[in-house]
């Protein structure tokens, strides 16, 4: 779905979900798929067994799920002639929601994140040789496709005494749900992946808390009624029931859909998990190149963490040969799934030669005037999508197909679609290298899978492109954290290699899970709002090197994780984060007017500042860094499409360069009591006051942020300690947004509820 048809569709969400009476149907916004006559009937709070019944005894209707713990209502499945309007009039329903189809969000690539780089980055590496921890004593249960629960390095056993796995259940079988396995055996390899992220104890993977005690709740299939492997809110809400009902400590979901509120079924479900004092870790979403509010549900519920995706900063993958007369033998980092149709494996030398059409492109998007019959074509990234180029060169006769990237970088994992033909990715750098070598000389290369090299990150330590922007529907964050999600090396299928690398929030999130089994080990006692502030507040923000600012806090939260940090913190910021969504314009009063000026957007907001050390006072100070602004326009007015870069667009940022940049184009903050002194065990306040940019046109709808950057020293230490809140808010006025497209685009228009 492009992105302007998204955007329109939250604003007709945000018009029709406004009004919320007792009985209503409900309905998402048309690129969020759904099963067909299925749906959870929510329940009000007060409603007694003869409501149930009424709903159950309706002719037509099948309960599926009946729930209890996280979720007041049950899964329904209807015949064709069963309108959700009566279900919905049936005293003590409040709604009735389409059954929502879950998806796994990862893109997989070779690359090794077992390197000690990242545990050093995290912190891990820390808080184990200094704290000595490792999970042990803390209950983690993952939502996923099941486990290769025989994998060596995962424990190899399944609830035998010392096992790792003692927890779990599988809800939907390889095909059918209604023929369940005994076991949460993966046949796709994602949940084995996240659970060695977690967990894992072996010389290829080390998991951040390999001694946690771990539950699997299988909620996705080898393949479904869809054609996929696709699960749905009845199941997930399902297994989140079960986790409460284990005695759970943390819930890890790498799972969801974009285009959601808080209020959908598997946010509130995640919302009342977290209530009943379960820590709920979920992935933000891999839709970040769709640009701003594409947030996944359920990490939008509240007090979830919700963890975005930063680069690994070097990996390990199989590589590509290119023989060169000139430049001798070259090592070209690939692109490899071991699950892939097109995988590029040439043992004997093939010529490389670079695909130019009649028009003098290399793109590959229309047939080549240069002879590629039995060769490999060299194409680059753009105008037209990878299935495209791959048909194009195979119908030329290609024997395989190179396509590298058109931005900086690591190469990321491209569909090709259904083609055959041999094809993977190498980066900007390899692929002008090659382009350039080919121009001038002839090139043959080979390649395997068996064969490793180990390459540093171009852009490690950065924000993952493809991590989800927020804001949410109501101008939250939408990302609380991020840890390192782009090309993780991990566990897999035995049977498939029983190691690869997958990038994703999918492999962000459980590493949060296992950071948060380690600061629930530290800190039995812990709250899962006091664990999600302190390991929030704690974090590092990302600098942006294209910029000179930092990373939105739209897409990053408050930065890298780190666990160290989290795990000695003695102090507590609240809110954790700050959401600004509308701000005042007009003059500040007082000493602060001769501070910030006149006439500006502005927002004030106050911080309970808490030192939890009881023998110590604590000093505070406070600076301010600012960070990218975003926006989802282009300055012509349209709407920005970069999905998956086929486009060549890009998410509108401000500074657009490192370049300086007018004062009043970045938010400022304020505040007179920033520098105080805080008594042992006691609370202070800080109140801010933040301006926001003022020199950026507000009819681009501009989302601004920062973060408020706290150091503290305790009495009688010659060290201190870094707190950050990050905060966002939007540049104008939100409710005066026009949320109808101009007529030339087809919108407004009128759909149902099946988007037709």
């Amino acid at each position: 779905m492009c992105m302007l048809a998204a955007v329109i569709a939250l604003a007709f969400v945000f018009v029709r979900f406004s009004a919320v009476e007792a009985g209503q149907v409900r309905s998402y916004s048309s690129n969020v798929p759904v099963r067909r006559s299925s749906y959870l009937v929510e329940f009000h709070d007060d409603a007694h067994d003869g409501h149930y019944h009424a709903v159950r005894s309706h002719g037509g209707v099948t309960v599926d799920h009946h729930y209890d713990g996280v979720f007041r209502g049950m899964a329904v499945s209807t015949s064709a002639s069963v309108n959700p309007e009566h279900l919905a009039g049936y005293g003590g329903v409040k709604h009735v929601w389409p059954n929502r189809i879950h998806r796994l969000s990862t893109r997989a690539s070779k690359f090794n994140a077992t390197s000690q780089v990242l545990h050093e980055k995290t912190g891990l590496i820390q808080t184990v040789n200094e704290l000595g921890l490792n999970g042990s004593g803390v209950k983690i249960g993952v939502i996923d496709s099941g486990v290769d629960y025989m994998h060596p390095d995962l424990g190899g056993c399944w609830k035998t005494k010392g096992c790792p796995w003692q927890y779990g259940v599988d809800l939907v079988g390889d095909h059918s749900t209604a023929n369940p396995n005994p076991t949460p055996m993966d046949c796709i390899g994602h949940g084995t992946h996240v659970s060695g992220i977690i967990m894992a104890s072996g010389t290829q993977v080390r998991g951040v808390a390999p001694k946690a005690t771990m539950g699997m709740y299988r909620v996705f299939p080898c393949s479904d009624s869809e054609g996929g492997a696709n699960s749905d809110d009845s199941v997930v809400i399902k297994a989140m029931e079960l986790a409460l009902k284990d005695g759970m400590d943390v819930v890890s979901m790498s799972l969801g859909t974009t285009g959601e509120w808080a209020e959908s079924p598997s946010a509130v479900a995640a919302a009342n998990l977290v209530a009943k004092g379960v820590i709920v870790v979920a992935a933000s979403g891999n839709d970040g190149e769709s640009g701003l509010l594409t947030s996944n549900s359920p990490a939008i519920g509240k007090g979830v963490i919700s963890v975005g995706s930063v680069n690994n900063w070097s990996y390990k993958a199989p590589y590509i040969e290119v023989n060169s007369q000139s430049a001798g033998t070259l090592r070209v980092l690939k692109v490899y799934n071991p699950t892939d149709l097109n995988n590029f494996v040439f043992e004997a030398p093939i010529p490389l030669v670079v695909s130019n059409d009649v028009a003098g492109s290399n793109e590959g998007c229309n047939p080549p005037r240069t002879d590629i019959s039995g060769k490999i074509a060299l194409v680059k990234r753009g105008s037209c999508t990878f299935g495209a180029k791959a048909a194009i060169a195979q119908e030329a006769g290609a024997k395989g197909l190179l396509v590298y990237n058109f931005k900086a970088g690591a190469p990321e994992t491209p569909s090709f679609g259904n083609n055959t033909i041999p094809a993977t990715m190498i980066s900007l750098t390899d692929g002008n290298m090659l382009a350039a070598l080919a121009a001038k000389e002839s090139l043959t290369l080979t390649s395997t899978n068996d064969k490793f090299a180990t390459f540093e990150m171009e852009d490690g330590g950065r924000v993952t492109g493809f991590s989800s922007y927020g804001p949410t529907p109501e101008l939250d964050l939408g990302v609380d954290i991020s840890a390192p999600g782009g090309s993780i090396w991990s566990t897999y299928l035995r049977n498939n290699g029983s190691y690869a690398s997958m990038s994703g929030t999918s492999m962000a999130a459980p590493y949060v899970a296992g950071a948060v089994a380690l600061i629930k080990q530290a800190n039995p006692g812990l709250l899962p709002e006091q664990v999600r502030n302190i390991l929030t507040t704690s974090a590092k923000p990302v600098a942006d090197p294209q910029t000179g600012q930092k990373y939105t806090p739209f897409q990053s939260g408050s930065g890298l994780i780190n666990i160290y940090d989290a795990a000695k913190s003695r102090a507590t910021i609240d809110p954790p984060t700050l959401a600004l969504n509308d701000t005042v314009f007009g003059p500040f009063t007082g000493v602060i007017h001769r501070l910030a000026g006149d006439n500006v957007r502005w927002a004030s907001r106050t911080l309970k500042v808490k030192n939890t050390d009881t023998t110590r006072g604590m000093w505070i100070s406070m600076d301010h860094a600012a960070a990218d602004s975003v926006t989802m326009f282009n300055q012509n007015g349209t709407v920005v499409d970069a999905t998956y870069g086929t486009s060549g667009e890009t998410i509108p940022t401000w500074p657009a360069s490192t370049k300086p940049v007018a004062g009043n184009t970045l938010p400022k903050v304020t505040s007179l009591d920033s520098n105080q002194y805080i008594g042992p065990g006691l609370t202070g306040l800080v109140t801010v006051f933040i301006t926001a940019p003022s020199g950026l046109n507000e009819a681009d709808r501009w989302f601004y942020g920062g973060f408020l950057n706290f150091t503290m020293r305790w009495d009688g230490e010659s060290t201190q300690s870094s707190y950050v809140v990050p905060y966002g808010g939007y540049n104008g006025d939100y409710g005066k947004i026009n949320v109808l497209a101009p007529a030339s685009t087809g919108l407004p228009a009128f759909v149902d509820d099946d988007g037709n």
